[in-house]
């Protein structure tokens, strides 16, 4: 059985390439990887806006500081492992090991995985403020020895701050499903909800009923908005 609280970085993760999966081999390579591109775009933008909205919400300027500050998620110890090379005049950090990369990499699911890493950084630095600068050299899932994300123009005292505003996993997960839900049937019919049907059939088998209905249940959030801005800042 899953619940709320035992939702993780693993499930985001298999879902994610599950559904990148099926709308791949419906749709071919090209097409497929162009709309799961988009998908992860939109996605990342608007939870980027979300963190813009809490920190502008307490009167923090949208700087690097404050985009690790805002950021939603967290995992459970021993999940990620990540060093920071560089503070100072710009931040540079390696991670190791990842949540998401170990899922996929036990599941056969790199091939597909690695679409959400070519962009969801990108994707959420553009949301929170487009005029900061970040580059992504290198990830596990690409074949690296680990990820390398840059944030230009930082200017760290210390390491990246403390985390104020994480959300559930059954939040960001309903978020990613419910963002597919909407891109791919814009960009592809029915070849978009038969891939996001079938998708949802291997979570379902992988992970419960009633996991399965609360993404689902979740997805229709509007998730648009600031909706937690002033949370232990």
């Amino acid at each position: 059985m899953t619940n709320e609280e035992s939702f993780t970085a693993t499930h985001h993760a298999l879902l994610f390439a599950w559904i990148a999966r099926e709308i791949i081999q419906r749709v071919r390579e090209g097409p497929g990887n162009t709309v799961v591109r988009t998908w992860v775009r939109r996605y990342g933008n608007e939870r980027g806006r979300r963190m813009a909205l809490r920190a502008q919400a307490n009167g923090h300027p949208l700087t690097v500081e404050n985009y690790f500050r805002y950021g939603e998620w967290s995992v459970g110890e021993g999940e990620m492992e990540q060093r920071l090379l560089e503070k100072s005049p710009r931040v540079t950090i390696h991670a190791l090991k990842c949540p998401w990369f170990s899922a996929w990499k036990g599941s056969g699911l790199v091939i597909y995985g690695w679409l959400y890493c070519q962009g969801i950084d990108r994707a959420l630095v553009e949301g929170f403020n487009p005029d900061l600068r970040i580059d992504v050299t290198r990830t596990l899932s690409n074949g690296g020895k680990e990820c390398e994300f840059i944030f230009y123009d930082a200017n760290l005292k210390e390491g990246p701050p403390e985390k104020k505003n994480v959300m559930p996993w059954s939040y960001h997960i309903g978020h990613l499903y419910g963002t597919a839900c909407q891109i791919l049937t814009e960009a592809c019919g029915k070849a978009g909800e038969e891939a996001i049907s079938a998708a949802m059939e291997e979570f379902t088998r992988r992970f419960g009923e009633k996991a399965a209905r609360r993404v689902i249940a979740e997805s229709q959030r509007d998730f648009t908005k600031d909706i937690y801005s002033r949370i232990g800042c």
